[in-house]
């Protein structure tokens, strides 16, 4: 009966602290970090439709400064959900044919999906993941003429939300029980963008309908930060 209390009594002493560390293992993982998406441009403008926009430039790919942030819930030690958001812009000027101009270009991600780390004995944990939702693209586009008297100019604002994923993983270094560093997280981003009909204001102050080309935005995303347990 002695044992049988002292048994007792030592179960619930340890008890808070055991359900305190199961907690803490089993509780999210959460990062924040800075991110640069190395976005593509917008798609082409459909071959008959007016070309005073249709220039290389769009093509190239461009650096998008921002923020990534993730929760991640690990059921299992190496098996876990991932909620994932991001959101990258920036403006840049450029040079058209027939003139200079800028272009702005934001995407917002909102994505989940199964992460999977390979836990070890050293503080380095490798992760990989497959993540899917929607992004939200926005385009601006001006284009300034020089002309006898003055200046006129075109411009067009697309903004539309697609199927996105994000296939990649990264390497995470524990500094405590709490704190770790993320150093390196690449992600293949693709944007499947459909058909898009846009206004294009011309020189002359008129609006002219334009279609813009449905095609897959191949951008590659790269962040680094800090992860909390």
């Amino acid at each position: 009966m002695r044992k049988a209390f002292f048994l007792f009594l030592l179960v619930v002493v340890c008890a808070p602290a055991a359900l305190a560390q199961t907690t803490a293992q089993t509780g999210p993982e959460v990062f924040v970090g800075y991110s640069n998406l190395q976005a593509e441009g917008v798609p082409s403008q459909e071959q008959n439709q007016n070309n005073s926009f249709d220039d290389s430039v769009f093509g190239e790919r461009t650096g998008l400064h921002g923020v990534n942030a993730e929760v991640t819930q690990y059921i299992t030690p190496r098996f876990g959900l991932t909620g994932d958001f991001s959101w990258n812009q920036r403006s840049r000027d450029v040079s058209f044919t027939n003139g200079t101009g800028n272009i702005d270009t934001r995407v917002i991600n909102v994505m989940g999906g199964p992460q999977v780390r390979f836990p070890s004995e050293s503080r380095v944990t490798p992760f990989v993941r497959a993540l899917f939702g929607v992004a939200n693209t926005r385009f601006e586009a001006q284009e300034n003429i020089a002309v006898a008297g003055g200046t006129v100019s075109n411009s067009f604002t697309t903004n539309a939300t697609d199927f996105s994923m994000a296939l990649g993983g990264g390497l995470d270094v524990r500094l405590n029980d709490r704190v770790g560093l993320r150093v390196l997280q690449v992600d293949y981003n693709p944007v499947f963008l459909r058909d898009r009909s846009v206004n294009v204001l011309g020189a002359a102050g008129a609006l002219t309908p334009q279609t813009l080309e449905s095609n897959r935005q191949d951008n590659i995303r790269l962040s680094f930060g800090v992860t909390f347990r």
